[in-house]
């Protein structure tokens, strides 16, 4: 696994445009295990500090018990609609809880300051790293699906799909 700063060093490709929407929505769209091992979406407020990518909680939240139990979890962009072109991005990997009051509290006041509201509000709600094992960039090139991922193991790759029922092909 390595840290979203870790990720733009990578692949800045992919990194890159998820972030640029990451800070422009402030929202992601979480995705989480039940305790039924189903999935769970909800969406959350995400912060970048130094590069890296964290998100924080309400204690209690069904979320929060969901990544307590399991830490494995994906998240998408947000979309405006189904006519928002703009690119979609993956992340794949873990909610890592932070552990360093510090850190937790440097984040939170970056967060606080750059959304306007009292850090003291939600002060001591638990607070994750989001660690990558995996991510994707898929834009909308005319008719063509035109993906940029990268795994631990299987590094950058490029792909393209003309149309929705076109075959997938390696670019």
């Amino acid at each position: 696994m390595i840290n979203f700063a870790e990720l733009r060093t990578t692949a800045p490709d992919i990194a890159g445009p998820i972030a640029a929407r990451l800070e422009r929505s402030v929202l992601g769209m979480l995705g989480t295990i039940r305790r039924d091992g189903s999935p769970r979406v909800s969406p959350i407020e995400v912060a970048f500090h130094d590069g890296r990518l964290f998100v924080g909680m309400m204690p209690g939240s069904t979320k929060f018990h969901d990544v307590e139990r399991d830490p494995r979890i994906s998240m998408v962009t947000a979309l405006a609609d189904k006519d928002d072109l703009a690119g979609e991005g993956k992340l794949f990997g873990i909610a890592d809880r932070v552990t360093d009051v510090d850190l937790a509290a440097r984040v939170l006041k970056q967060h606080a300051e750059d959304g306007g509201f009292d850090p003291e509000s939600v002060a001591g709600s638990p607070m994750y790293e989001i660690l990558v094992s995996g991510a994707a960039w898929q834009v909308v090139d005319g008719d063509a699906f035109v993906t940029r991922s990268w795994s631990e193991p299987g590094g950058v790759r490029l792909r393209r799909r003309d149309g929705a029922m076109g075959d997938v092909v390696e670019a």
